[in-house]
């Protein structure tokens, strides 16, 4: 006999509940799980982010310090090279530029103080003979004149004076004459202790300041000076004499204008008296 289908059988019902709350405790406990990791990630991002940015800022704010400093004068700034790439290739560039910089001002400062110096020796000395214009010697006359005084040494000029130089500069012309005067400033230069200034005030006139010499001693360096140029003979013209004043400092009172005006003032008498002579103004 064939089986024939049976219907299931109920035999009863089976009822399952379920914690809609435990459930949604575990879908909360998830989500800030996740907001966690995900809050976390974005921190070490950030951090990151930081990182990247500081390693980028630093040697470009180390430049514009560098930059800075250079604008302050301080031309001797120089950045490290810690970068690569087109920061390097720029660290690089801008130590040279500084160091170009640098240079080019080194180079200026010195042809100034160059300049500086050589306007300085003009504007003190004489452009055809080298020695002392009036400006140089009245600032060694004040000079000496100091000292004299604080120490009670003696101090005395001499004025000397090219006689006839005129008459020989129309005769045989100023080239002559400039030589004239360039073989003068050497002989006095030459024949004058070391410690003695010698100067041109103008024209053919000269002055010689001597420290630590009293009238005597200045009268006979002036008559030295004197009987010398009278044998020394000239190309061309032969023959040339020189006169001569002297003066000596009188007291704490005296100047340095007056004491060559009292040397002034000998050397006309000496060409009043004939020239070629040493007159004394004491």
């Amino acid at each position: 006999v064939a089986n024939k289908p049976t219907t299931p059988e109920i035999i009863g019902y089976v009822f399952v509940e379920f914690d809609k709350g435990e459930l949604a405790d575990k879908q909360r406990e998830l989500v800030q799980r996740g907001l966690l990791i995900v809050l976390f990630g974005l921190l070490i991002l950030a951090a990151l982010a930081v990182a990247m940015a500081d390693n980028l800022a630093r040697p470009v704010m180390r430049l514009v310090q560098a930059v800075n400093n250079m604008s302050s004068g301080k031309l001797d700034t120089r950045v490290s090279i810690t970068s690569s790439g087109e920061l390097g290739v720029l660290e690089n560039g801008f130590n040279q530029m500084a160091a170009r910089i640098e240079e080019v001002h080194l180079s200026m400062q010195s042809r100034i103080e160059e300049a500086t110096a050589q306007l300085a020796f003009q504007a003190r000395h004489d452009a055809l003979t080298g020695l002392l214009n009036r400006r140089g010697f009245d600032a060694q006359t004040n000079h000496d004149l100091a000292l004299a005084r604080r120490s009670g040494r003696p101090l005395s000029i001499i004025t000397v004076d090219v006689d006839h130089f005129k008459r020989s500069n129309d005769t045989h012309g100023h080239d002559v004459g400039d030589q004239v005067l360039q073989r003068l400033a050497a002989t006095l230069a030459t024949r004058l202790r070391q410690s003695d200034v010698v100067a041109r005030l103008g024209g053919e006139e000269f002055a010689v300041l001597l420290p630590d010499t009293d009238l005597e001693g200045a009268r006979t360096i002036a008559q030295e000076l004197v009987d010398s140029q009278a044998c020394l003979g000239y190309p061309v013209i032969g023959g040339l004499t020189i006169s001569a004043g002297v003066s000596t400092l009188r007291g704490a009172e005296d100047t340095a204008q007056e004491l060559l005006r009292r040397g002034d003032m000998a050397l006309y008498q000496a060409k009043r008296e004939g020239r070629n002579c040493v007159v004394v103004q004491a």
